[in-house]
């Protein structure tokens, strides 16, 4: 009975001892092995804007932890040093941009350049940040990507093995998003680069038979809202000026200071509206094609040229 007794203490008190070692300690601090992305596995359309990933959930560790990127591996383990060498200039924000800007100079007027590693960290909470910029696809082509993370606090250090596996596809010179068609059964939108050089976009929009609907019969809606404010149509291009614009019978054509469209992402969206792209959304009541349609989509293009959008009515 008392070898029993004496057993019995013995377990408990490693249990005492145990659970000490693994509780947070006021002193020493606590790092979990358990901290970890909520997903960590996430699929991203590079060159299309900022890409934040989740924090990583820190499970009661000491506070502050710092965080920083230790590798980044390709799927066979390969550390790719030209890829955590690769740096773009970027912005950083003083405040937050409203979406009633008219004029670059506003939004300059609260963010300023840095150069950045193009897959980034912020130290602080281990959000994993990949720049709009990133577009080099020789450094950072199609594929899929393992991020090891380093996270340090009053307790020591560890390094997060396979902490997120990003899968990427770089969004190329344009980017498309379908959004909604109203009265018609789809719309199908093509993009074509027809010449390299100058800052031209020649659009048509056609009935199922192809024959080309004149421009002029297509109006824009107004959104109406302080995160939208301004009709949705050619004549706005978000803060990209517009030095050009003409209408033919079978097709508009729009001259702008330069690339990308729109000239800056990164503003509020709101409406469903991607802040990467520009928001399309034309109708008509029923001279077109004999009743009324509306369609919306968004897009960007990001490199100069002479391009033709054709968006061609499917009912």
């Amino acid at each position: 009975m008392k070898n029993l007794i004496l057993k019995n203490a013995y377990l408990l008190l490693c249990c005492v001892i145990f659970l000490s070692a693994c509780k947070k300690n006021d002193t020493t601090g606590f790092l979990s092995p358990a901290i970890k992305y909520p997903s960590p596995s996430v699929t991203v359309t590079t060159g299309r804007g900022l890409y934040t990933s989740p924090a990583l959930a820190t499970d009661e560790s000491t506070k502050p932890l710092e965080f920083s990127i230790d590798a980044i591996r390709d799927e066979s383990g390969k550390v790719l040093t030209d890829l955590m060498n690769y740096k773009v200039d970027t912005y950083f924000w003083k405040a937050t941009a409203t979406g009633l800007e008219t004029d670059l100079s506003q939004i300059d007027a609260i963010r300023y350049k840095v150069n950045r590693p193009a897959i980034d960290i912020k130290p602080e909470n281990g959000q994993i940040l990949i720049y709009g910029e990133a577009t080099d696809v020789k450094i950072f082509p199609k594929g899929v990507y393992i991020i090891d993370v380093k996270v340090k606090n009053s307790s020591g250090e560890m390094v997060l093995k396979n902490a997120l596996k990003i899968t990427t596809t770089p969004a190329g010179p344009y980017s498309y998003q379908f959004a909604g068609v109203d009265k018609i059964d789809g719309i199908d939108v093509t993009f074509t680069k027809l010449q390299a050089t100058g800052n031209k976009l020649i659009i048509r929009t056609l009935k199922k038979d192809g024959t080309a609907i004149d421009p002029k019969t297509l109006l824009g809606y107004d959104y109406g809202t302080a995160a939208n404010p301004n009709l949705k149509d050619w004549h706005n291009l978000g803060l990209q000026k517009i030095t050009k614009y003409t209408e033919f019978p079978d097709r508009l054509e729009i001259d702008v200071a330069g690339m990308p469209i729109p000239v800056i992402g990164g503003l509020p969206a709101g409406q469903g509206i991607p802040i990467w792209g520009q928001r399309i959304d034309m109708y008509n009541n029923e001279s077109a094609i004999g009743k009324y349609f509306n369609y919306w989509f968004d897009f960007a293009i990001f490199e100069p040229g002479t391009w033709e959008i054709v968006i061609k009515l499917q009912y």
